[in-house]
């Protein structure tokens, strides 16, 4: 068995301003960084093979001092991993993009593909698309790992709330969205065969929240609003190719 410890980035500056960040960025943080240095100790035993990062700068800085712990993962980027786009939305009120895109309407369609996208965003096909590639690319690594007689690796994705909610449902249970909400930090853990052809995933654990981070939106529970939804299917057959590090961009790490 093989095991994949997905974690939400840290807490940003524009989370504590309550502002939707998506495909806009901001730095950790003091308590950000504080969040990621509970959550790297917490993880120091994990001996961590290889690290998937989103590319957006909040990911990266939240990497870093995860990967203290671990210098000989390798860590790599996936652009699929990356958040949902809000479009004219992001760095705007949190309250104004809900006002547009109130969850319980606009996550059914995202999840079912139908969703246009905000004006400015990114269509609800195109992401999921891009979800798929980097979870296909994970899940080809492991399988490789299996094959060289590597049957019990862990390794490391750190990711958005939005996407690895949206990954994690598509591929685990989508009951996900009826428990606690992934505050910054956050720790979820799937257990995964890598020889079956999904990976046959069990959810360990969801959402541990180390350092106490909490969430900074209303966390409400969406499980009505999903009642008959059909996600779309996850594409196995796209693999993403993943973009190594380069030292510059792994400094946190030193």
């Amino acid at each position: 068995m093989a095991t994949i410890y997905f974690v939400r980035h840290g807490r940003t500056v524009l989370n504590e301003q309550r502002r939707t960040q998506g495909a806009a960025d901001s730095p950790l943080t003091p308590e950000g960084r504080r969040g990621a240095e509970v959550c790297r100790d917490y993880l120091a035993d994990a001996a961590f093979t290889r690290a998937y990062l989103s590319p957006q700068g909040r990911v990266q800085e939240t990497g870093g001092i995860l990967l203290q712990a671990h210098p000989g993962a390798v860590p790599m980027n996936l652009t699929g991993l990356r958040e949902y786009n809000y479009g004219i939305y992001d760095g705007g009120p949190d309250p104004e993009m809900h006002a547009a895109l109130p969850a319980a309407q606009h996550l059914p369609a995202v999840l079912a593909g139908t969703h246009p996208g905000a004006p400015g965003g990114i269509a609800a096909r195109d992401y999921l698309a891009d979800i798929d590639g980097a979870l296909a690319r994970i899940l080809t690594d492991l399988r490789d790992g299996a094959r060289a007689g590597r049957h019990d690796e862990n390794v490391l994705v750190v990711s958005h709330g939005m996407t690895l909610m949206t990954l994690i449902a598509r591929w685990v249970s989508m009951q996900i969205y009826g428990m606690a909400p992934m505050a910054n930090c956050s720790v979820t853990t799937v257990e995964v065969t890598p020889t079956s052809g999904d990976g046959a995933p069990r959810l360990l654990a969801w959402a541990q929240d180390p350092a106490h981070q909490g969430v900074t939106f209303p966390a409400t529970d969406l499980s009505a609003a999903l009642e008959g939804v059909d996600p779309v299917p996850i594409d196995w057959e796209h693999p993403e190719d993943p973009v190594p590090m380069t030292d510059a961009a792994a400094g946190d790490r030193a």
